[in-house]
């Protein structure tokens, strides 16, 4: 028993001992294999240039080529520090990644910002699941005009595709002292976080994501005026359903105060569903091959304007939703809600694109909506047109007369009904408002 609790022990202490040596061949050989990155439409792409392995630490330089839209390649030079040594969470290595720009004049750019001593670092640690988590900073900046605390920045993934990410600052001001800003503006944001997750499809498209951006406080002051917002929140998600694709996106605010006007709890939600997947992916692939035209100067406008129309079909093949659902807010004259929705039928959108498809179209659509506002924030919107007191209830009263809205205490209701060619306000037909906007 003793002799096989020692060889049991031998064992685990050679592991141990040859774990960081065997960790440098694995990041060797993985680093060499990366390419591009998943879920970025090849607008990253990284190539080894020099691996030096050692037994503790293995050292590593690669390039970073970054495509941005309508731009030429940026080129960013990688140093990577593998620390091989196990960790007590299980990461079987710790990559320390510094970064700098290959171009000096883009070198100098982000020294004049961030100082000539800032450092872009970034620590990610790797699990035998083919896990990481990385966590890394960007640097303050305190110059003429801008004053930024910096913001921690942290990364998770999985073998699988999954990503996690979160980036906060505490603040960020600029004023008119910075390039670029009008005399007597002044923006001041404080509590900024951007929180999201996603998934990396087999095709490197990111089909099923979900997040949001916070803004605890955000203060704009111009010349001609000024506004102040409290909690808000910016929120997205997309998902993929077989050969469907959709997403919203939603705004919140808490409070806001603009040129003297208040208002609360506001949200609105722009929701789009049931676009062709295999389209969508169709016009991001042209989309891109045209922005590498136009980043060589290169005009793109018409061509893009044709892809669009080319896939419009397509995109609509199987009779999309777009809704706002709701907008609401609430003013010191009252609360208002608008909700709006619009469907086309699956099947209506075939063949090339021709008038006799648009009217098709327009025939099949299918319109919903509802509205309830005060009067008084009307007519206050109406006197900053400068027209007369009274004016909108002298504009409403025929409607109300033709029983398309309701007024009662004060607060204006109606709904919309629109389909088959028939229009329908607040559950009475008005086929009428449509003869005369189309002029029969």
């Amino acid at each position: 028993m003793k002799r096989l609790i020692l060889a049991v022990v031998v064992v685990v202490v050679a592991i141990l001992a040859a774990a960081p040596f065997v960790t440098g061949h694995v990041m060797e050989r993985t680093l060499a294999e990366v390419e591009g990155f998943p879920g970025t439409r090849d607008a990253l792409e990284l190539e080894v240039t020099e691996y030096q392995r050692g037994y503790l630490e293995s050292r590593a330089e690669s390039e970073l080529l970054l495509r941005l839209p309508e731009q030429e390649p940026v080129r960013v030079t990688l140093t990577h520090r593998i620390d091989q040594m196990p960790g007590i969470d299980g990461r079987y290595a710790t990559v320390h990644t510094t970064w700098e720009p290959t171009d000096p004049e883009l070198r100098d750019e982000l020294a004049e910002v961030f100082g000539d001593d800032a450092e872009f670092t970034l620590a990610t640690a790797l699990y035998p699941t083919g896990s990481s988590h990385s966590t890394g900073r960007i640097p303050s900046v305190e110059r003429d005009g801008v004053d930024f605390s910096g913001a921690d920045i942290e990364l998770d993934t999985t073998a699988a595709g999954r990503f996690d990410y979160r980036l906060e600052g505490e603040r960020l001001a600029v004023d008119d002292e910075a390039g670029g800003v009008e005399t007597g503006s002044e923006m001041v944001t404080e509590g900024l976080r951007l929180i999201a997750s996603g998934q990396v499809a087999e095709d490197g498209f990111v089909w099923d994501s979900e997040g949001r951006f916070e803004i605890d406080r955000l203060e704009i002051v111009e010349a001609n005026g000024q506004g102040q917002v409290e909690d808000f929140i910016l929120r997205f998600d997309s998902a993929r359903d077989e050969d469907q694709w959709g997403f919203a996106v939603a705004y919140e605010v808490g409070e806001a105060v603009i040129e003297d006007e208040m208002f609360r709890d506001a949200e609105m939600r722009l929701a789009v569903d049931r676009l062709d997947a295999a389209a969508v992916r169709a016009l991001v692939e042209r989309m891109e091959t045209l922005q590498e035209l136009a980043a060589r100067g290169a005009s793109i406008e018409k061509a893009l304007s044709d892809a669009v129309v080319a896939e419009l079909p397509a995109l609509m093949s199987h009779g999309p939703r777009i809704a706002i659902e709701p907008l609401r807010a609430t003013t010191a004259e009252g609360d208002t809600e608008i909700t709006l929705a619009a469907e086309l039928p699956a099947g209506v959108s075939k063949g090339e694109p021709n008038p006799m498809m648009w009217m098709a179209m327009l025939s099949a659509l299918v319109i919903e909506g509802s509205l309830e506002m005060p009067i008084a924030l009307l007519e206050k919107s109406a006197a900053a047109r400068g027209q007369q007191v009274g004016i909108v209830e002298e504009q409403l009263a025929p409607l109300v007369a033709q029983g398309w809205v309701n007024v009662e205490d004060g607060v204006v209701t109606t709904t919309v009904d629109f389909r088959q060619g028939n229009l329908q306000l607040n559950g009475t037909s008005a086929n009428q408002l449509l003869n005369m906007a189309f002029g029969s």
